[in-house]
């Protein structure tokens, strides 16, 4: 499958959307995804190529990250669940580790469900490490669960 990286625009809001509403049991509202496109934002994501049934390609996934000073977090990430375990995740975290180099940032954060062993994985993976836990922060069907708080720092 080839695969093209671009930003995310606001045209981009009902694919996020649908993608987000597939992927996530929490989804992010609209709302929520078009704040995303703010002056402190900046976002990856891959689409598959244009065909003439998909004239704009299909969002296979896609990230949101916030940038101040030069710390950047890592807000939300999303793969289509049809596109899992396939290194999607692997690359847009490489292309956003990119993007925040280019950005001179250095400090990288991130929360991810207590719950979610695979992507405490592949962040651990690409050298995250757990920082601190938030008891009780993402709901659930049946309460809250805890985030680990993982960081990445880029030392000279």
């Amino acid at each position: 499958m080839s695969l093209l990286f671009r930003a995310l625009t606001p045209e981009d809001l009902a694919a996020m959307q649908a993608l987000e509403n597939q992927a996530h049991t929490h989804p992010w509202t609209r709302q929520t995804l078009a704040s995303s496109f703010g002056a402190r934002y900046f976002t990856g994501s891959l689409w598959t190529a244009a065909t003439s049934l998909e004239p704009k390609g299909t969002l296979q996934g896609y990230f949101v990250a916030d940038k101040v000073l030069d710390e950047s977090t890592l807000m939300n990430i999303c793969v289509a669940p049809s596109a899992q375990r396939q290194g999607l995740g692997r690359q847009l975290m490489t292309h956003y580790l990119r993007l925040c180099r280019e950005r001179d940032i250095t400090q990288h954060w991130l929360e991810v469900r207590a719950s979610n062993i695979g992507a405490q994985a592949l962040y651990a993976a690409m050298d995250y490490q757990e920082y601190s836990v938030r008891h009780d922060y993402y709901p659930t069907a049946k309460g809250w669960e805890d985030a680990v708080l993982m960081a990445f720092k880029v030392y000279d």
